[in-house]
């Protein structure tokens, strides 16, 4: 992340016997479904109230940096705001909650993102997370502009969680050699998670897990 974002500075991824069977298959399908159905989302207002104080604060502090990316790009690269205030709903994934903070497409390139809040069952926030996907890096031009929202996006997301810039930018550096590559911050004891297995896709995802 390091070499693009100095990139971008500069310049700036069977018959019968079967029939029972088979309805009993699609009998089991369709329960799963009213199943899936009945499980409703959770209000935001519903989070611990710690919780939802955290991520609104989270929220101020990412919008606060996008307004300064915006103020001091050369090239003029912005990406978006997330939403105030929070309206969106957890849903359940697994053994966790999940709300979409923001899902927004590039603005100059194609490619989208995805920042999430992730909660445990006691809708308590743990962690965030942001998926991005651009073009192939075959496709990247020289100065790596193409996926430029969604790198400066996550350095938005580091510095709104308080995380230590340098050891962020290092770390991500040492993650292009691995496919699934954790640190420790030294200033929150977040773990920073870089998944690049399809980087070169241009598909990533970074996990930001809080201290408990």
């Amino acid at each position: 992340m390091k070499k693009a974002l100095l990139l971008l500075l500069a310049v700036m991824l069977v018959g019968c016997s079967g029939e029972g069977t088979e309805k009993k298959k699609e009998a089991n399908v369709k329960k799963d479904e009213v199943t899936k159905e009945k499980v409703a989302p959770v209000k935001f207002e519903e989070v611990d109230p710690e919780s939802k104080a955290t991520v609104e604060k989270f929220v101020k502090k990412y919008n606060v940096r996008v307004d300064f990316i915006k103020q001091n790009q050369e090239k003029g690269i912005e990406i978006a705001k997330i939403q105030e205030p929070l309206t969106s709903e957890l849903n359940k994934e697994e053994n966790t909650l999940s709300q979409i903070l923001l899902e927004t497409d590039y603005k100059k390139h194609k490619g989208h993102y995805k920042i999430e809040a992730k909660y445990n069952e006691d809708k308590k926030i743990i962690g965030y997370t942001i998926s991005i996907e651009g073009v192939p890096a075959n496709e990247l031009s020289e100065d790596g502009e193409e996926w430029a929202e969604g790198i400066i996006s996550t350095m938005a997301i580091a510095d709104a969680l308080g995380l230590n810039i340098d050891k962020y930018d290092a770390e991500s550096d040492i993650a292009f050699d691995e496919e699934n590559y954790t640190y420790t911050d030294p200033n929150t004891k977040t773990n920073v998670t870089f998944l690049y297995a399809d980087w070169d896709l241009g598909k990533f995802e970074i996990k930001y897990d809080l201290s408990k």
